[in-house]
């Protein structure tokens, strides 16, 4: 599940065909965001540069320019957003919900989210994470707080409730690595997710005792 499912390729238009004569569109920073976050998810991180985005937008590398600085600045950018879609996809599924409901269906939706962006999950989880950024490194702090939000309806708070959210978190970002990795191809990964999430639920209440 995403914020914002589906973005249409270059602020509503076609994604393109890819080729260098595909039709121009009215760039600014937000269209060419939208479009990177397409490309990612077709393409991948490594794949992604000004000039291969910018035969899909129907331009040339230069133009983009006009609107970010670099790839650099392009992708990150790109990982600020998907921190907020991912911090709105929580906050949306969390809302009026409590204890093994909320974790339950914000692990499902968390996963989803994964497999159906899988470029941009590997965008939001890329190594270093923060690094020297502190906006980013306080953006992904952010993308916890429905999770903690959850967490105090188990009567956790404070540093039991972080280092909840942590485990929480590692559990769901290791088993959607593997699931997408094909190393449980052989498995009913649907119900061994639900199992895990389950148990990981339950344990919340002992975190109080």
């Amino acid at each position: 599940m995403s914020a914002r499912p589906d973005l249409p390729a270059a602020g509503g238009r076609s994604r393109g065909n890819g080729k260098s004569g595909a039709r121009p569109v009215k760039l600014s920073r937000e269209v060419i965001v939208n479009a990177a976050l397409n490309f990612l998810d077709r393409e991948g991180w490594d794949a992604l540069t000004i000039n291969a985005l910018a035969t899909q937008l129907g331009t040339k590398g230069p133009s983009l320019y006009n609107h970010v600085h670099s790839l650099g600045d392009l992708r990150r950018a790109m990982r600020m957003r998907v921190i907020d879609d991912i911090l709105e996809m929580l906050t949306q599924v969390g809302q009026g919900r409590a204890r093994d409901d909320a974790v339950l269906v914000m692990a499902g939706a968390y996963r989803s989210y994964a497999h159906h962006h899988p470029g941009r999950y590997s965008a939001f989880t890329r190594m270093p994470l923060g690094g020297e950024d502190p906006e980013y490194t306080a953006a992904a702090t952010r993308a916890a707080a429905p999770v903690i939000e959850v967490l105090s309806s188990y009567g956790l708070d404070g540093e039991r409730a972080f280092h909840a959210a942590l485990e929480f978190w590692a559990a769901m970002h290791g088993f959607v690595l593997l699931e997408m990795t094909g190393v449980m191809d052989d498995v009913d990964t649907d119900a061994i997710f639900s199992d895990m999430v389950r148990r990981l639920a339950s344990a919340m209440e002992s975190r109080t005792e």
